[in-house]
């Protein structure tokens, strides 16, 4: 029996996270084929999404039946194929039952899979080298689901056409060079390349599954793009594209448009954001080389589009991986809260290391280097638990704002948060934090409390900041605080200790 996998999200509002703490994840029951992952935590400080996960054994399975595959040898604009469910005319393979197809050879022209709705189709490609000439290289119009394996140790290529001839004109597809308007899932351990001459390298309507795989992608615009979803197991990505590096872009549906990254090891060099989620973004692992818009010492001319390393309309959820980070625009960037129990991060940005609309929560087994930036970590609220946090800013290296921020401007002009609760504060209950910064090193349009931590802030050296500039009560009743530069500690100091200068 097949089992179709059904990702879910899992939306853990503040109220809720308050009223369930101590109580755990909830994991949806699963049959004995699907693997359900569960990722995040939430309480009273991380009031960040969570995604629930579940995928197929046949998702992650990059065997098939031999002695039962179809055989298609491909040359030229003709193809010999063994077997049924195929056919082969003008330089296009037509692929219309389910099962699994056996690809090789070289061929100009497309594969276009057209099966039934309940069917599922596996294409193995086993060495192939496919240039279309009229759109994609492969596309599939219909079937339950696409399984394309990468068989051991062969390399294969697959490149579009430069100017597309579309099969569907209302909807403007295919737009990549491996099109599927059905669920998409790539997995096995051979390689692919993927040249996009037109537009998108990998894309699909619907989720997008990648379990396993040696990928480099050169793409016009997108390198992959999952409309509603994207998770990646594993797998081995080199992505240059002229817009987004990993793109999950519904936003007709606020369960979707999500992007879940298990593992992998990913080069993006991308002229927009390096990987962009319309909802919410969670990483568990993987390592991450990420370069956009020419790095964060770049000058761009439209500051309205969006250069950002890893970015979500959401929330951002990251409990493990190590990242290197140089982005024109904000790093880490999420509309609504980030949380952050794990991993580590260089970063170097030419506006916010790390920006949340919403909550920001740093803690666990986090180190965090921000070598350069406009302002270090920016958000409406934030905690700081545990931790190496060093910081370095030519404005603010720690910036508390509600509404719109008041600050002075960077490239990307003044930033937008949410306005749900006229509350912004800090907390810092633990870690050990390190801050230089060219104007306050730590600025709070609200209010501070420091429990624990050891912290070392230096401001400006020339008295154009403070090293802690708290507008309403900054309350310190323990952990180290060790200030210098700038014109020492602005606002209110409560009944705890000052620290040391």
């Amino acid at each position: 029996m097949k089992i179709k996998r059904k990702p879910a999200i899992l939306i853990f509002v503040a109220v809720l996270a308050l009223s369930l703490a101590g109580c755990g994840t909830s994991t949806k029951n699963t049959s004995d084929t699907s693997t359900a992952v569960s990722a995040g935590s939430t309480d009273e400080t991380n009031t960040a999404t969570s995604i629930e996960v579940e995928y197929t054994a046949e998702d992650t399975d990059a065997t098939w039946d031999s002695a039962s595959a179809t055989q298609i040898e491909l040359s030229g604009t003709s193809a010999t194929i063994n077997g049924s469910g195929a056919t082969a005319e003008g330089g296009i393979v037509t692929i219309t039952a389910g099962g699994a197809y056996v690809l090789s050879g070289d061929f100009t022209g497309s594969v276009v899979v057209s099966a039934g709705s309940s069917d599922t189709v596996r294409l193995v490609l086993g060495g192939v080298n496919i240039t279309a000439d009229q759109n994609a290289a492969i596309y599939c119009t219909n079937a339950d689901k696409l399984i394309i394996t990468l068989a051991e140790g062969t390399d294969n290529t697959v490149t579009d056409a430069s100017d597309f001839t579309y099969a569907d004109t209302t909807e403007e597809e295919p737009d990549a060079a491996i099109f599927s308007k059905v669920d998409l899932t790539i997995n096995g351990s051979g390689s692919l390349t993927v040249n996009a001459n037109y537009k998108n390298g990998i894309g699909t309507k619907d989720d997008l599954v990648i379990a396993g795989g040696s990928f480099i992608v050169h793409a016009v615009n997108d390198g992959l793009r999952g409309r509603d979803s994207i998770t990646v197991l594993d797998g081995s990505f080199t992505i240059v594209s002229g817009s987004d590096g990993i793109q999950s872009n519904n936003d007709e549906d606020t369960s979707k448009g999500w992007i879940w990254l298990e593992g992998g090891t990913y080069h993006i060099t991308s002229g927009n954001d390096a990987i962009q989620a319309e909802t919410l973004m969670e990483i568990s692992g993987g390592t991450y080389e990420l370069l956009t818009g020419g790095g964060n010492n770049a000058s761009v001319t439209d500051t309205a589009a969006s250069y950002k390393g890893i970015k979500a309309g959401t929330d951002i959820i990251i409990s493990g991986g190590s990242f290197v980070i140089d982005s024109v625009d904000d790093s880490v960037h999420a509309n609504g809260s980030i949380a952050v129990s794990g991993g580590e991060f260089t970063i170097s940005s030419g506006d916010d290391g790390v920006h949340a609309d919403g909550d920001l929560s740093i803690s666990g087994a986090v180190t965090m280097n921000i070598l350069t930036s406009y302002e270090g970590l920016e958000a409406k609220t934030m905690t700081l638990a545990d931790g190496i946090i060093n910081i370095n800013a030519d404005d603010d290296g720690i910036n508390i704002s509600g509404g719109n921020d008041t600050g002075t401007e960077g490239m990307f002009g003044q930033d937008n948060f949410n306005t749900g609760s006229s509350d912004q504060w800090l907390k810092i209950t633990g870690g050990t934090i390190t801050v230089v910064a060219g104007a306050d090193g730590i600025d709070i349009n609200g209010s501070g409390e420091m429990t624990g931590g050891t912290v070392d802030v230096t401001a400006a050296t020339l008295g154009e900041g403070n090293t802690i500039d708290c507008d309403g009560t900054f309350n310190q009743t323990g952990g180290t605080l060790t200030e210098s530069g700038g014109s020492g500690m602005g606002g209110n100091m409560g009944n705890g200790k000052q620290g040391q200068r």
